[in-house]
């Protein structure tokens, strides 16, 4: 197991977006409960990045997708949380 805390961080270049589905979610309950924290050089770059992840599906069967985009001209970090726990870019 690594101690390394960067591990769960994910790099998005300037100009890119991040697009993945996170997970089940249930809409009578509101869980699980995902979240993406946002580390950039400073506010105004932060304030560039647009946070437009969505639940999609059919009645029964929603997910959580992922959908973040830096509009910025400097590379921000990502870290995404599943209930307060963190997950990597590529963890299920």
């Amino acid at each position: 197991m690594s101690s390394d805390k960067n591990e769960h961080k994910i790099t998005l270049p300037p100009g890119s977006r991040f697009r993945r589905q996170a997970g089940p979610y249930d809409l009578d309950t509101g869980r699980p409960r995902y979240a993406v924290q946002v580390i950039a050089p400073d506010e105004q770059a932060r304030r560039q990045v647009e946070d437009n992840s969505q639940i999609m599906g059919t009645p029964g069967k929603h997910f959580y997708v992922w959908d973040i985009k830096n509009g910025s001209t400097w590379p921000v970090f990502l870290t995404l949380t599943v209930d307060g726990v963190k997950v990597g870019k590529d963890n299920d």
